[in-house]
């Protein structure tokens, strides 16, 4: 009798335990799906909230245009959500539509500042299509038109000619040579540069490189190939000219190792 009474009471207390057991696993259930949509709904509250909506766009190394100018562009995304704003396109945006503007990096600084990192173009040379000077970076882009200040790009060399069309901002003209004459006129000297005007492209199967000089003589210098050789040779040939006081015509360097004067 006794024996049945202590089983009895293992019974009830085993009994007891697995609905202790199954109490607390519910228990922790709820427990989890509670804290599961409550950190949601904060989340989402978080996300949605003030806290998060950009407020200020901030511009990096912008030299060329003004800065409302480009802001203009970008007043959509002021009050928009920053995990929300696609870089990209925003990047892709400004290269588009500023000729000038060659790379654009967008950075989001949290929580609600976007800085965007701006690498321009730089000018290189310069097109004078029938009287009309466009600005080209080392990239054969078209950056600017020339109207005013002309002064102000001395140190660039003027390639005369060299298009069938006018170009357009932001066109890149792919013209054979035409960006080896800016780096050709690159490597001259500053005395080879003061005797030099002008430059441009023969019209011929060959498309010869050629500079005009200040006082209109022409300087027929072919490919880039040896330019440094060229450089020297045409070096000595202007001193040679200035210190003899030779009257000559044209200069031409293509051959190095028969340069000619005449």
């Amino acid at each position: 009798m006794v024996q049945r009474i202590n089983e009895d009471k293992r019974i009830k207390s085993r009994k007891r335990k697995s609905l202790f057991r199954k109490f607390l696993a519910v228990s922790w259930i709820l427990l989890s799906v509670v804290i599961f949509f409550g950190v949601i709904f904060g989340l989402n509250y978080f996300y949605n909230s003030s806290y998060f909506k950009i407020k200020y766009v901030r511009l990096k190394n912008n030299k060329s245009y003004d800065t409302q100018d480009i802001t203009s562009y970008l007043k959509d995304i002021i009050g928009k959500n920053i995990f929300e704003v696609n870089k990209k396109s925003i990047e892709d945006l400004l290269v588009n539509n500023f000729p000038k503007i060659k790379s654009a990096k967008l950075e989001k600084i949290f929580p609600d500042t976007i800085v965007i990192s701006i690498v321009e173009r730089e000018q290189y040379l310069i097109i004078n299509h029938k009287g009309n000077f466009f600005l080209i970076d080392n990239e054969g882009v078209v950056i600017d038109n020339i109207t005013k200040n002309k002064d102000d790009y001395k140190n660039l060399i003027v390639v005369e000619d060299c298009l069938n069309h006018q170009p357009e901002i932001g066109e890149n003209i792919g013209v054979k040579n035409v960006l080896s004459i800016g780096e050709i006129y690159n490597s001259f000297n500053d005395f080879v540069k003061s005797k030099i005007k002008s430059a441009g492209i023969e019209i011929d199967k060959f498309g010869d490189i050629f500079f005009r000089t200040i006082d209109d003589k022409l300087i027929i210098y072919g490919s880039k190939s040896e330019m440094i050789k060229k450089n020297l040779i045409l070096e000595e040939i202007f001193k040679e000219i200035e210190n003899e006081e030779i009257s000559y015509s044209i200069i031409d360097i293509r051959i190095t190792d028969n340069p000619i004067i005449k």
